[in-house]
């Protein structure tokens, strides 16, 4: 499990080609909104800056030159030409460091689980707890930890590597990740869907009780409450909050960052580009509030 262990930035600094100004203990890389402690982020803007003051758990920034003297004070800061690039090999490097962020365990299946004889379940560093249902041609990568009385379909993927590019690459590759992917008890996921691994550690997450039907994808850093309904065909960009109870319609599409909040429902087909709020419906490409969306087919009909 991760360690919360912490090593200076300026460990890094030769590798990545840093400046540095204030120097700072990090446990993670990560990206503003990141939910992980200690975490060293880039910010090539003063607009980035500005949207780091409502989150938390950030101990250092990477900046351009031009930007350095915005920092607060109590943040560490080196200055990098280009800061995404600085950070992605920083968190390269640390997924190399063994030990450093996960202390590696056998697997561990539960002797009253049943696992399909054709379901993969990595050798290490996976939790298979009591009465749960592993079905044919399953796969169940490193970092997942999966509850009680769950059931993870024909075909479904756990614990896949979330798409994020390495920046820093010279031909296009996924960066290396660290985290990994969470099902609380009484989880149902049906046949072939994916979901992703947190990026730079921690977990995508999903709460009990919750239902995923057939051929969804869930993206990385990912938070589904409890009680959620997702139906087929639904695709969950990364960094995706659905609050509990929330009712998310067939084939919808839910965009990078938003929160869809408490007992909010997604009709069918939507594609939402802004956070819903609590036990509001929303329709449509782009998705709107019901009532309007139906004013609108009323207007043009």
């Amino acid at each position: 499990m991760f360690t919360r262990h912490k090593v200076a930035l300026s460990e890094f600094a030769d590798l990545a080609n840093l400046k540095m100004i204030r120097d700072a203990e990090i446990s993670y890389v990560g990206k503003i909104p990141t939910d992980l402690p200690d975490r060293v982020v880039p910010a090539a803007k003063p607009q980035h800056l500005e949207s780091a003051k409502g989150h938390s758990g950030i101990a250092a920034f990477i900046v351009p030159a031009d930007i350095a003297e915005l920092v607060p004070h109590e943040f560490g800061l080196a200055i990098a030409e280009a800061p995404q690039i600085a950070t992605g090999i920083i968190q390269e490097r640390i997924c190399e460091i063994e030990g450093f962020q996960w202390e590696s365990f056998p697997s561990k299946v539960d002797a009253s689980a049943r696992i399909d004889p054709s379901a993969h379940i990595a050798p290490n560093d996976v939790t298979i707890g009591a009465e749960t249902y592993v079905g044919p041609n399953a796969v169940i990568l490193p970092r997942s930890i999966i509850g009680n009385h769950c059931s993870i379909g024909a075909g479904t993927v756990i614990g896949m590597e979330a798409f994020d590019q390495a920046a820093h690459a010279q031909h296009k590759r996924l960066m290396k990740q660290s985290g990994g992917v969470t099902l609380a008890d009484h989880v149902t996921v049906q046949a072939n869907c994916t979901i992703s691994r947190s990026t730079f550690g921690g977990f995508t997450s999903i709460g009990k009780g919750t239902l995923v039907d057939a051929l969804v994808y869930i993206a990385h850093d990912g938070s589904i409450g409890e009680n959620v309904t997702i139906c087929s065909n639904v695709s969950i960009s990364g960094r995706v909050r659905i609050e509990n109870s929330a009712y998310i319609g067939p084939q919808a599409a839910i965009s990078n960052g938003l929160t869809v909040s408490e007992g909010a429902t997604v009709s069918i087909g939507s594609i939402v580009t802004q956070n819903v709020p609590k036990r509001t419906r929303v329709t449509g490409n782009f998705a709107i509030t019901h009532e309007k969306w139906l004013n609108m087919i009323r207007h043009f009909r």
